[in-house]
């Protein structure tokens, strides 16, 4: 009975060992993982010029046992805009508002924001700029009154590991009317009136999006949600978030893929005036989200009445990298509406000519503006059909501002690529 007793014992004690076993090794897990993420937030201005002079080019062993550079990004260019051959967001043609943060200081919540939680900027190991990196609660824009019709676009990016086993947050973004500073955050004394409310839930092997849109108080509409299987892709990188609002028609797209096309969605009229971001409660290298870029803008180009009726065409959506003639691929919509407006004219001839602001000195501007141009004239080229002979290519650098320097809105619409008929 005694040893009975004994082997009844030394069973428990082995059940308790494997389980705190497996218990320590789960934790190394979490640990690990979570270190895999602590790796990507820097706080240091030095990260910043790092980010904004590019990568180190990676490096790879010849079959001699040399070293010798890979040259990435060709392929990948032709990869980019086969994906993005649907994608038909064109920007608004006037910005109301730019934030990229390049005014706040690292660590700090920016100036012109509102705040019931915690938010700070930081910098992204192997991005570009700054991010606001949202801890806990809400943040809510600066106000501005939005036309009923505009784009909103920003980066967001998804820091979610598929090592982790923890449930992973969710991501809320709010579009509404009678924002005053920091009054949509007392739930006590405001009242939802008009407003659009996106969801989004993560999964190990999908997205969940979904839309919930208010009028007058009342319900105007819920969308079905939307499974976007694969999206976890995105995970541990920036996806470009564009939204276009044309009256009641809402358009959403994540990244090259069309989440929401809704003819009746928005409150009539909505008199929009502010946005609200709001992701979890978190700490450096827990699962997080972090916006930039942030761009609202109104109208709708027509890039052919303006190129035949006046002559030139002038847009600030063609964005490109910092400090780099890389075309970003939310361009590329933008880019094949202007293909069609000149394939559409073969007789014409066209000059394409590159502005930047004024962050660099005179020379180096002058050269990028020159390498943009030619980058947008062998985009058309190569991948719209444009014929070369109907293009040439200029660049004015930083020297015929639009607006002032002094502000990032200022900056943004000085970023631009004219098209002019010749």
């Amino acid at each position: 009975m005694v040893k009975k007793i004994l082997y009844m014992m030394l069973a428990v004690q082995a059940t308790c060992l494997a389980a705190h076993g497996q218990g320590f090794l789960k934790g190394l897990g979490e640990k690990a993982s979570r270190a895999g993420q602590e790796l990507i937030i820097r706080k240091g201005a030095k990260k910043i010029e790092n980010a904004i002079d590019g990568p180190v080019p990676t490096k790879n062993k010849s079959s001699a046992g040399e070293m010798r550079e890979v040259k990435l990004g060709e392929e990948k260019k032709v990869t980019e805009i086969t994906a993005y051959s649907k994608f038909d967001f064109i920007p608004g043609e006037n910005t109301l508002l730019f934030d990229n943060f390049e005014q706040d200081a690292m660590g700090e919540f920016p100036l012109k924001w509102f705040t019931n939680g915690s938010g700070e900027i930081v910098s992204l190991e192997g991005q570009q700029g700054k991010w606001l990196q949202i801890n806990s609660g809400s943040m809510l824009s600066p106000t501005l009154k939005l036309p009923e019709n505009f784009t909103v676009e920003f980066d967001l990016f998804v820091n979610l590991d598929l090592k982790s086993s923890a449930v992973f947050p969710g991501f809320h973004f709010e579009l509404f009317d009678r924002g005053d500073r920091a009054k949509r955050l007392d739930v006590y004394n405001y009242t939802l009136k008009n407003a659009l409310f996106f969801s989004n839930s993560f999964d190990r092997d999908k997205v969940v999006a979904a839309l919930d849109s208010r009028e007058n108080n009342n319900q105007k509409l819920k969308s079905d949600k939307v499974f976007l299987a694969g999206f976890q892709s995105n995970y541990r990188s920036a996806v470009h978030v564009a939204l276009s609002i044309q009256k009641e028609r809402l358009r959403l797209w994540y990244g090259q893929i069309k989440v929401l096309d809704l003819p009746t969605a928005v409150a009539n009229p909505a008199n929009f005036n502010q946005m609200l971001f709001n992701g979890p409660k978190t700490r450096e290298g827990y699962p997080a989200f972090y916006i930039s870029n942030l761009r609202i803008a109104s109208g709708s180009p027509d890039m052919r009445s303006k190129l035949l009726d006046s002559g030139r065409f002038v847009t600030n959506g063609i964005q490109f990298d910092v400090n780099s003639d890389k075309i970003k691929p939310a361009s590329y919509g933008l880019i094949k509406e202007i293909a069609n407006a000149i394939n559409e004219s073969p007789t014409m001839k066209i000059k394409i000519v590159g502005h930047t602001d004024n962050d660099g000195n005179v020379e180096s501007n002058l050269s990028l503006s020159f390498k943009r141009a030619e980058s947008v004239k062998r985009i058309l080229v190569d991948s719209y059909n444009v014929k070369e002979a109907m293009l040439s290519t200029d660049g004015k650098g930083s020297n015929e501002p639009l607006s002032s320097n002094a502000t990032a809105i200022g900056k943004a619409e000085n970023r631009r690529v004219e098209f002019i008929k010749i």
